[in-house]
């Protein structure tokens, strides 16, 4: 009736509204091929060109508008969407709404929520389960006392009944506080963190990466294993302290479960596993990824294009998920990871490794797009020139300097905040970061 060929494999489950996962989800999978060109802008009336800035009011521009269709995207995915999910008391329609505690209700008697899927609806129509939890950092995944829906139940009996679909089923989750809310509810309610271990293979290790790692660019490399793309590629994860990024660690009582990806390994507590996959095997016939950062922070390596968070999907939906639910649309852009050093074009940028100096020496990396005159220095909080690392002629390619923190003098300096920074003969590289000397 609505144009369809059937339910689609993937179901997103919107587990952030009204904070941005939505928005980003839906370009990645127009983009790398998970929703065919007939159904843009089927969920929500609207798609934008490339290139088409979004913003206040962007959903009456009738140059992006998606009219009389009214439907699921259906290609590859179906959305539901969980509102309200960041308030811990007004949220509506948890996935698990189902299967809420009818006992009790009072005056809500019969009122409970029926839009969320039975058990028997979301095993029989769906192959993976794709919940992105953004930034929330509590208050995830039900049971609660005081909120009618039971997603754990939900999700656990959608992994291991054989009943519905064919088995091996999947589930993908995303988000930088998704370990740290349900370590923190499995205090209450141990079925919380054994989900997570059982069910996804891993515990939480730490709530942050950045605490820590001591690594406070802004910027970090997130470093794939074969599990998830046999290139090597590296991408970029923003790491700022605005939110933290969850730090995990595989349960070895897990055999399947593998290290999928790793943070930038700095300081003196790496490595620093971002996210588990856990493979289907006879006893646990299912097939899980957790990544331990925000969909919205994903970029390619040194955070400089979101084609990175391109060909991060398109290669964990293909590698991880591509035998249980298939991308059967056209990818409309170029899926390369840049600076990724296999073979990708030379780009300008600059980053710090160990710049939280308690030990050792701070690493200024940069690139360059071409070949020219760089100058890269040091500076005092006040702008005064500390130590002139490099003042020469580079090749086009990516160049690394150490500062040990020493003056042109060569005196050791004081504690505190310095900048180091790159700048390029034609300007095109003019770019600053922090070291903190605490030795």
């Amino acid at each position: 009736a609505f144009g369809g060929v059937g339910m689609a494999c993937i179901l997103f489950v919107d587990n952030c509204d009204r904070r941005g996962n939505e928005r980003v989800f839906v370009s990645v999978m127009d983009s790398i091929g998970g929703t065919s060109v007939a159904k843009w802008g089927s969920h929500n009336g609207w798609h934008a060109a490339s290139g088409v800035a979004l913003g206040a009011g962007s959903g009456n521009d009738p140059s992006i508008a998606i009219p009389n269709k009214n439907q699921q995207p259906g290609t590859t995915w179906d959305m539901y969407g969980v509102k309200a999910a960041e308030s811990l008391t007004t949220s509506a329609g948890a996935v698990g709404a189902r299967l809420a505690n009818r006992a009790g209700m009072g005056f809500a008697t019969g009122k409970q929520s029926m839009i969320a899927p039975t058990p028997e609806m979301l095993r029989t129509y769906y192959r993976v389960v794709a919940l992105l939890s953004g930034d929330l950092t509590s208050g995830v995944l039900g049971p609660f006392a005081n909120r009618s829906q039971d997603d754990i139940a939900l999700l656990n009996d959608y992994l291991t009944n054989a009943a519905g679909s064919a088995q091996p089923r999947g589930i993908f989750i995303q988000g930088d506080g998704f370990a740290q809310s349900e370590a923190q509810t499995g205090g209450i309610d141990p079925a919380h963190t054994a989900f997570m271990s059982q069910k996804l293979g891993l515990s939480l290790r730490n709530a942050s990466y950045q605490s820590l790692s001591g690594n406070t660019n802004d910027c970090t490399d997130l470093i794939t294993t074969n599990n998830i793309t046999t290139n090597g590629d590296i991408y970029g994860v923003t790491n700022l302290c605005l939110w933290s990024n969850d730090l995990y660690q595989r349960n070895p009582g897990i055999a399947e479960a593998v290290e999928a990806s790793f943070y930038e390994n700095v300081g003196v507590n790496g490595p620093y596993v971002a996210s588990v996959k856990k493979a289907a095997v006879p006893l646990r016939n299912w097939v899980a990824l957790t990544d331990g950062w925000e969909i919205e922070h994903l970029f390619s390596r040194y955070c400089d294009t979101d084609n990175g968070r391109l060909a991060y999907y398109y290669n964990a939906l293909n590698n991880v998920f591509g035998s249980i639910c298939a991308l059967t649309g056209t990818p409309t852009v170029t899926l390369d990871t840049p600076n990724n050093g296999h073979g990708a074009q030379f780009a300008n940028f600059m980053k710090i490794s160990n710049n939280l100096m308690k030990s050792g020496a701070a690493k200024v990396t940069f690139g360059l797009a071409r070949s020219q005159d760089v100058q890269v220095k040091v500076f005092d909080v006040t702008g005064r020139e500390v130590y002139t690392l490099a003042n020469r002629a580079f090749q086009a390619g990516e160049h690394s300097l150490t500062w040990d923190g020493r003056d042109n003098s060569g005196s050791q300096v004081a504690r505190g905040v310095y900048f180091a920074r790159v700048i390029t003969k034609d300007g095109n590289l003019n770019k600053a970061g922090k070291v903190i000397v605490l030795r």
